[in-house]
C-alpha cells in the first residue's frame, strides 16, 4: 500500500507521514515542503539524463588538464590521464581516478536510465531493488567530482612558472556538467513513483 492509498502524504525530506486531508503543505516534523507527488518528476528526470549522457561525450573527448613542463605542453584526456598514470606504475592513483571518474558517472546514468526505462513495465527489478539501486546512486554522487577536485588542486598549488604550469582544459567544464546535472537528475526522480501502480 502507497501513501496516497492509505489517505498519507510522505515527506521526501525525513519521512514523516502526514494526513492527506491536512490543509498544510508544510510538514509538521522538520517543515519541508509536501506534496503527494512531484509535478513532472519524470520528464524532467528523463531530460536531464539526456543532457548529461550527450555532455558526457566531449567530457571524455576533450582535455582535463594542460601540463606545460618547461615549456612543453601536453593535454590529457580522462582515459589519457588514467594512461599515463598506469605507465607510470602508480596503480592505485590510475584506479581511483578511472572508477570515479569514468565509471562512476557511466554507473549513474546507466542506473537512472534502467529505472526510467522500468517504471511503466514493473519487470525485471522489484520496486525493492529500484529504490535500492536509487540509494546506490545517491550514495556515490559526491565521488564523481574527484578529477574536477584534483586538478583545482594541481592548478592553485603546483604552478611554478616556466618550469611547471598545470591549467584546466575545457574538457573540465564538461565534466563538472555532467556530473551536476546528474545529481539535478537523481535528486529530481521521486522515488514514491516506483510503488505507485501505473
Amino acid at each position: 500500500m502507497t501513501d496516497i492509498e492509505s489517505g498519507m502524504i510522505l515527506c521526501r525530506e525525513c519521512g514523516h507521514l502526514t494526513p492527506s486531508e491536512e490543509d498544510s503543505d508544510v510538514c509538521a516534523c522538520c517543515g519541508g515542503t509536501i506534496h503527494s507527488r512531484t509535478k513532472n518528476s519524470l520528464s524532467r528526470t528523463w531530460a536531464l539524463c539526456i543532457t548529461a549522457l550527450i555532455l558526457y561525450i566531449p567530457a571524455n573527448l576533450y582535455p582535463i588538464m594542460d601540463v606545460q613542463i618547461m615549456g612543453d605542453s601536453s593535454q590529457n584526456t580522462i582515459l589519457g590521464g588514467v594512461i599515463q598514470f598506469f605507465q607510470h606504475k602508480m596503480y592505485f592513483i590510475c584506479a581511483v581516478v578511472f572508477i570515479a571518474s569514468f565509471v562512476v558517472p557511466l554507473f549513474k546514468l546507466s542506473a537512472l536510465f534502467y529505472i526510467l526505462l522500468t517504471m511503466k513495465k514493473g519487470r525485471r527489478l522489484s520496486n525493492r531493488r529500484k529504490t535500492r539501486l536509487y540509494s546506490v546512486v545517491e550514495l556515490i554522487g559526491k565521488w564523481s567530482m574527484l578529477d574536477v577536485f584534483v586538478v583545482c588542486i594541481m592548478a592553485g598549488l603546483i604552478n611554478t612558472g616556466y618550469f611547471l604550469k598545470i591549467s584546466a582544459g575545457s574538457g573540465i567544464v564538461y565534466f563538472a556538467s555532467v556530473v551536476i546535472i546528474t545529481m539535478l537528475a537523481s535528486n529530481s526522480f521521486d522515488t514514491r513513483l516506483i510503488w505507485d501502480k501505473r
